[in-house]
């Protein structure tokens, strides 16, 4: 009898462990064929038009900058997507309602953080790309090659988002000697009017061949950059003394308040 129980026992560890191992494999089986899945899902994804629209989008809006190189157009959308129904299943335990304006504003979120961002580099740039221009102006005038003076300019800006596109820039034209190719690439990644002005200006010379037009637009590209900065900074000191002059009106307001207050209870007492 005992030698039948210690087989029973031997047979159904042998049977767990077989299972088991089934088990094992299946979980395996099924991962390897949901990573196919995913897979494909993206190589399709590639081919459509919503995809490449939504990765120039993301290029040009600092999004790889400002949340790392993983970020593209499906890890986008599945973020949106995962935000959304994360909201939805939190409000909705007040309301339907709740759940639904909160599946919204979550799901445009990050679009609405990537264009924030975007705004504010293109602001913090501006001084480092007026000095671009500056720089380029007097190393024209100078004689030395535009090549040249793109590959060197680099090391003379602060902007972080900036000095990054430069610096591969730079090593795009010592690898390649390709300005055109170079600028291009350049130019997609960002969605900046006076970036944008200094590649088409640069190509156009490139094309033309002539300095002196290159020049003058230059000259005419930092004067409305001039401009701008001053605006820029008009609109911050404007802000600001808003700001403070709320501060002060709030302070004085609270002032009287509570010596409004103070007096009503020492009149109370009175009688």
């Amino acid at each position: 009898m005992r030698m039948l129980e210690i087989s029973e026992r031997v047979l159904c560890g042998l049977t767990f462990l077989w299972v088991a191992s089934l088990g094992l494999m299946g979980k395996r089986h099924a991962k390897e064929k949901l990573q196919s899945v995913i897979q494909r899902m993206a190589d399709r994804g590639r081919n459509l038009v919503w995809h490449e629209r939504t990765r120039v989008w993301l290029e040009r809006n600092g999004a790889a900058f400002h949340f790392g190189d993983r970020i593209d157009p499906l890890s986008f959308f599945l973020l949106r997507f995962l935000l959304a129904l994360a909201g939805l299943s939190v409000f909705s335990i007040w309301s339907l309602a709740y759940g639904c304006i909160a599946a919204v504003s979550l799901y445009c979120l990050p679009v609405v953080l990537v264009l924030y961002l975007n705004r504010r580099d293109n602001l913090q740039m501006l001084p480092d790309i007026k000095h671009v221009y500056h720089s380029l102006e007097i190393q024209t005038r100078a004689g030395v090659f535009v090549t040249d003076a793109l590959a060197e300019l680099y090391g003379s800006v602060r902007e972080k988002r900036l000095k990054q596109a430069l610096l591969d820039l730079s090593g795009d034209l010592v690898m390649r000697s390709d300005l055109g190719v170079a600028l291009e690439k350049f130019q997609k990644r960002f969605d900046n009017r006076y970036l944008d002005s200094l590649c088409i200006i640069l190509l156009q010379a490139m094309e033309s061949g002539q300095s002196v037009d290159l020049l003058s637009d230059l000259s005419e590209q930092i004067k409305d950059m001039e401009a701008a900065v001053l605006s820029q900074k008009k609109e911050a000191l404007d802000r600001s003394v808003t700001f403070y002059q709320l501060g002060i009106l709030v302070a004085v307001m609270g002032v009287l308040l509570y010596a409004c207050v103070t007096q009503m209870f020492a009149a109370a007492k009175g009688f």
